[in-house]
Parts: structure tokens; sequence; C-alpha cells
């Protein structure tokens, strides 16, 4: 059972998992206001990192700048990977109806990676005809229809 550490806040949600390799997968999902499809709503976003310390990746999400890239440095194989679907898969039974939770990328690496995302029912958000996240709603609230 995953633990979230910050329970305080309620807007914020983090998650710590304990990989083989002596690291640890860090997950944060953090909800913001809003407009799509001209209407406001709640979105996750979702920040995942592998590190070996808690500071190292607090320092991470708290000083990251938009548009700058960080070096990968986890080492854990498709592991960490699979471990942090796990958390994503579970996470969105949390959201509530006017909540969506989306995975953003950084580079075509990612990108990839995260299109197994589509097998679990997660779709491609577009922006100004631009493909910005992978997301999804609750499955028990909505189920997504495909157009012909």
């Amino acid at each position: 059972m995953l633990r979230d550490l910050v329970k305080k806040r309620k807007s914020e949600v983090r998650y710590c998992q304990p990989l083989s390799n002596g690291q640890a997968l860090h997950i944060y999902f953090w909800r913001e206001k809003q407009s799509i499809s001209n209407q406001i709503v709640y979105v996750w976003n979702v920040g995942i990192i592998i590190t070996d310390t808690r500071k190292k990746a607090n320092y991470w999400k708290n000083h990251s700048l938009k548009g700058q890239k960080d070096m990968s440095t986890g080492e854990c194989g498709l592991e960490g990977l699979k471990k942090a679907i796990d958390i994503i898969l579970q996470f969105r039974y949390r959201l509530k109806r006017n909540e969506y939770l989306f995975v953003v990328f950084d580079d075509e690496k990612r990108k990839s990676a995260y299109r197994w995302l589509e097998r679990y029912g997660f779709m491609e958000f577009h922006k100004n005809d631009q493909f910005q996240a992978y997301g999804t709603f609750n499955p028990i609230y909505w189920e997504w229809f495909e157009t012909e």
C-alpha cells in the first residue's frame, strides 16, 4: 500500500518507492486549475524522478524551471518505469468528476516510454494542435468513446 508523504496538502501528493539498485522512485502529483475545452477543471500533473536521496528529489521538484532540461541520472532499467506506471494507474482512481490526470513528457525518449499509458485508457491531449500530454479521467466516472 502506498503512503502519501504530504497528507496535509490537498493539492499535492507524493510517493517514494525503493528500487533494487539502492535508488528510490519519487512521484509527485500536483493539482492546478486549467481551461480545457472552454471549461475550468482541475488537472493533476505528474513529476517522476529517480535519485539516491529524498533531498535531491525535493530540490528537483521545487527548483526545476519550466523549459530547463534536467539530466537523467536514474539507473534502474525498466523497474522504475513499471513501478511508476503502477502508481499512476492507482492514482487515477482518486480523481473526482471534474479532474484530469496529465502525464507530460520532456523529450522523445520519455514520450515513447509514456506511450504505454495508451494501453490503460490514456489518450493524447493537444493544445494549439501540438501534442502536449497523455491524459485520463477516473475510469469509474467516465468512459472514452472513440470517434469513427
